[in-house]
């Protein structure tokens, strides 16, 4: 009696989950308003990949391959996004990136049903993976957008304290707001200076527009050169951290782990906003 021999083709496996893991990760990336790096995302998702190769030809079922999925998207996390801010930031981008496979993956078995009795057949070539997958990804993109366009669309209430004094705003919330500091990863906070001379005087925020290292470090200001992209270019500015920083208000007010930087411009600039805030500070 002839038993059935199961064919694994790695190379097709790997194909697939690299593709699927990198848009996740690129949709986690506009959920949890973190930079995309394609370079970093592509390594992550060759990680992940690999790890879909192994699981199956290891046989890793269970409990564990939930365990082992888990440390994966964690893994893929740093690689693709750095520490986030810390533990806590780690994981709530590791939970968005498995949600966003886990979406993605539901989709592309929706789409492969459709018209197929319920069930996925596979014998009518590459072109019907290859359609799955771009209208699961559109449709995940779609999806993704949406949320963002909704977080985004509310202005923040923020306060912030430093050395005594305190000031309180509505910033726009504003998931375009990409700016970190790189070796902490944490989101920056840009201010009008009109606001922030409240906060540290008329002198330090000259000092900070000028990046004058000399004047911050006699005030004890310790500062950070934060990198700045627009549309005339790449620049530096620089950013402190305040002793507190709170968004939200009544039962949904908490602290956050930011800095804050300040733009020369008029008191009401950000789209009639004193300052603009990253849309991942207000979850």
């Amino acid at each position: 009696m002839d038993t059935l021999e199961t064919v694994l083709y790695a190379d097709v496996l790997f194909a697939i989950n690299f593709s699927m893991d990198f848009i996740s990760l690129w949709a986690a990336a506009l959920l949890g308003c973190k930079p995309r790096r394609a370079l970093r995302m592509s390594a992550a998702a060759a990680l992940g990949g690999i790890y879909a190769v192994v699981s199956i030809v290891a046989g890793i079922h269970g409990l564990w391959q939930y365990i082992s999925a888990a440390g994966a998207s964690f893994i893929m996390c740093l690689i693709s996004f750095g520490k986030c801010g810390g533990l806590r930031g780690i994981l709530k981008q590791s939970a968005l990136i498995w949600g966003c496979g886990a979406l993605l993956g539901g989709l592309m078995t929706a789409v492969l049903s459709l018209g197929k009795g319920g069930s996925i057949h596979t014998t009518d070539g590459g072109s019907v993976w290859i359609g799955a997958a771009a209208a699961a990804a559109g449709a995940v993109y779609i999806t993704v957008r949406l949320i963002t366009a909704k977080k985004g669309a509310a202005p923040l209430p923020v306060r912030i304290e430093f050395a005594g004094n305190h000031i309180r705003f509505d910033a726009l919330c504003d998931s375009g707001n990409l700016m970190r500091d790189p070796i902490s990863g944490d989101p920056v906070i840009l201010l009008s200076a009109v606001l922030g001379k409240r906060l540290v005087g008329s002198e330090n925020t000259r000092a900070l527009l000028t990046c004058d290292a000399e004047k911050l470090s006699n005030s004890g200001i310790r500062f950070r050169l934060i990198p700045i992209k627009n549309s005339t270019g790449g620049s530096l500015c620089a950013a402190f951290r305040p002793d507190r920083v709170t968004t939200g208000s009544g039962r949904h007010e908490g602290s956050v782990q930011c800095l804050v930087a300040f733009s020369d411009c008029p008191a009401v600039y950000f789209g009639g906003f004193p300052a603009t805030a990253p849309a991942s500070i207000a979850s």
